[in-house]
């Protein structure tokens, strides 16, 4: 054990020795001041990370000429000297970034003719010379992003012509040459993002025809010449976003077959040519968000087969009709921050492939049955922030979402906004009773009762005829009770008579009739005539409504008549509106008329009475208690049998008996056989 142990001490010591000896980079952090003359012979990278070195000396490697890379990250360095790197025939890669370096003196890279990759990003650098990078000629990326740089003289690229990728982005750029760029015939990469150009010049990707990513986004481009990218058939990505566009011409994409990204977006597009996309057949991603677009041409994007991803959010849609057609491989779709106020089932019929549907922060009252119903592999859904109306009509839409709620991915922030009783409630927290419409009110016309009274001396003469009461009913708007009592006359005449003419006002509601029998009365008088003018109260709701009248008393005096006439109606229901035909009746008599409506109570949509809920859980106690009972019979059943296997297969493992054995005696025998000379010995 102690030798093992020993040899295991040995080996650690032997495989770090070797570790340090085949070291290849060495880390210098925020306790280095200045940068070391000498390094270990296998020292290929050197990093300096939050260090304190302020300069960067000339000729501050020239001892350590096998380095391939360095890199200052974070330093406290202002300044480069001129032929800080010089000696360094095998350097490759440098970065400098996050440092307070200003200014960049030709010459500062002098005689790096290896130099592949050069990283200055997030420093303080303001110019870039001509013949900064003359002795650079194999230098493939460059990357110049987050400085301050506002001017670029011309030819300064012009002995670059291995560049691959170029990235000038965050700057404080105004203005480029037309020809800066036009020794860069390898270039792939371009990037000039983010800085302050207000226009791209003619020309300037003449020169570089194996673009295939052009990034001049977020700059202050008020206008794209359609003739701008000549070399249309190798570029992939085309990024125009956040700039000053209004107008696109219908060529600017022609040819452009390989292009598969293009953002347009947070610019000030109010309409796009049908024709813009015809040849981007290509196109899996496309964003146009965030613009002024109220409408897009029916089947603008019926070329883009290939698309998967297509923005449409914070522009001002209302109608989607016939926008998406051709695009059967959409799996996801932004429409949020528009003006939709209704959707159809056939607006997303044809995208089979969509996955992803973000409706949220838009217009939306309801949404019919079947919309979501074409999209069979929809997995989330947005529809926060719309201004749901919480009545019958949201009803399909409500099962849909109560079935599916995994699918929506902003289930607590889709809340009512009418009815007033509801506004502010989690869709999914109703219930279908609450989500019911209110009663439409029908308009009705009220005409006067006009009743003329005559009196006259005249012989009394008394008829009674019956005479049929129709009764016309409407809805219920409001509870009214109306009571109205005939004045008491004592009349001393021979023969009284009384015309009633009355005109019914009309309505369009369900219609109810009641027959009531009524006398008809004829009085002729001398007296003044007396006008009576009624008005009938409008309802609005459907009732039964129940006449009584009460039998007629006739008495028939020869001398001096006395009639006393007492109308009394009494109404209690919700306002009525009646259509009377007053008869014209004959008689002298005491006549007595009640009419009693009663309305009927509705029970709730989904209630239930108590003792249907007792019967029906009586039944269900019945039917459990019965299962119950003949499953303990069952497990009883089953003991028994499982005990009388047990007791049988116990009596047949009894095939012996026990017996004592209380005596051993030992016998010895001898047998000799005289045809075969064997002994045989048995015990």
């Amino acid at each position: 054990m102690t030798i093992f142990l020993y040899f295991c001490i040995l080996l650690f010591f032997i495989c770090s020795s070797a570790t340090e000896h085949n070291k290849t980079t060495e880390l210098f952090d925020k306790n280095v001041k200045v940068i070391p003359e000498t390094l270990g012979d296998t020292i290929i990278e050197v990093l300096f990370v939050d260090s304190q070195i302020s300069v960067i000396p000339k000729g501050a490697f020239s001892k350590i000429p096998q380095l391939k890379t360095i890199n200052f990250l974070k330093t406290l360095t202002s300044s480069i000297e001129e032929g800080a790197f010089e000696g360094l025939d095998q350097l490759d890669t440098i970065e400098i970034s996050g440092t307070n370096v200003s200014s960049l003196p030709v010459g500062v890279f002098k005689d790096l003719t290896n130099l592949q990759k050069l990283t200055m990003k997030s420093n303080k650098i303001q110019k870039l010379e001509n013949g900064l990078f003359h002795d650079t000629k194999n230098l493939a990326t460059l990357r110049l992003q987050e400085n301050q740089i506002s001017t670029i003289e011309e030819g300064t690229f012009d002995y670059s012509g291995n560049l691959t990728e170029l990235n000038l982005a965050k700057n404080n750029l105004t203005y480029i040459s037309s020809t800066l760029f036009s020794k860069l015939n390898k270039l792939r990469i371009f990037r000039l993002h983010e800085n302050h150009l207000t226009s791209m010049p003619e020309g300037i990707f003449n020169n570089l025809p194996n673009l295939n990513e052009i990034s001049i986004h977020t700059n202050r481009i008020t206008h794209i010449q359609p003739n701008l990218f000549p070399h249309k058939k190798t570029l992939t990505t085309l990024l125009l976003d956040n700039n000053l566009l209004t107008n696109l011409s219908s060529e600017l994409f022609l040819g452009f077959t390989l292009l598969k990204k293009l953002t347009l977006n947070h610019n000030h597009l109010t309409a796009l040519d049908p024709l813009l996309f015809t040849e981007t057949l290509n196109m899996n991603q496309l964003f146009l968000n965030n613009n002024n677009i109220t409408s897009l041409p029916a089947g603008i994007f019926q070329s883009l087969k290939q698309l998967k991803k297509l923005d449409l959010s914070s522009n001002q849609f209302s109608d989607l009709s016939n926008l998406f057609v051709g695009l059967e491989k959409l799996t996801e779709l932004n429409l949020q921050n528009n003006l939709i106020e209704s959707l159809k089932p056939e607006d997303f019929a044809r995208l089979q492939s969509l996955s992803s549907l973000k409706l949220d922060n838009n217009k939306l009252r309801f949404i019919p049955q079947d919309v979501f119903g074409s999209l069979p592999k929809l997995k989330k859904i947005y529809l926060n922030n719309n201004t749901w109306h919480c009545d019958c009509n949201l009803l399909p839409m409500y099962k849909w979402m109560i079935k599916n709620m995994e699918k929506i991915k902003s289930s607590f922030n889709e809340v009512c906004e009418y009815p007033e009783d509801l506004k502010g409630q989690l869709l999914t927290s109703l219930n279908e009773a609450q989500l019911i419409c209110p009663t439409t009110i029908v308009p009705t016309t009220l005409l006067p009762t006009t009743t003329t009274l005559l009196i006259s001396t005249a012989f009394v003469a008394t008829t009674v005829t019956d005479t049929t009461l129709p009764l016309i009913t409407t809805q219920i708007t409001t509870q009214t009770t109306v009571t109205t009592k005939s004045p008491t006359t004592t009349i001393v005449t021979t023969q009284p008579t009384t015309v009633q003419p009355t005109t019914s006002p009309s309505t369009t509601a369900l219609m109810t009739t009641v027959t009531t029998p009524s006398p008809t009365t004829t009085i002729e008088t001398t007296q003044p005539t007396t006008t009576l003018t009624t008005t009938c109260p409008s309802t609005t709701e459907f009732l039964t409504t129940t006449a009584t009248s009460t039998t007629v008393s006739t008495t028939i005096a020869t001398t001096t008549p006395l009639t006393t006439r007492t109308t009394e109606q009494t109404t209690t229901s919700t306002a009525l509106t009646t259509t009377l035909a007053t008869p014209s009746t004959t008689l002298r008599t005491f006549v007595s008329t009640s009419f009693s409506t009663f309305q009927p109570q509705y029970p709730g949509l989904f209630s239930c009475s108590l003792a249907d809920r007792a019967s029906s859980c009586m039944t269900l106690l019945i039917f459990y208690t019965t299962l119950l009972a003949i499953e303990i019979c069952c497990t009883a059943v089953l003991a028994k049998f499982t005990y009388t296997l047990y007791c049988l297969l116990k009596e047949r493992e009894k095939h012996y008996c026990t017996i004592s054995l209380t005596h051993f005696s030992y016998t010895k025998s001898i047998t000799l056989n005289p045809l075969q000379e064997t002994e045989s010995v048995a015990l």
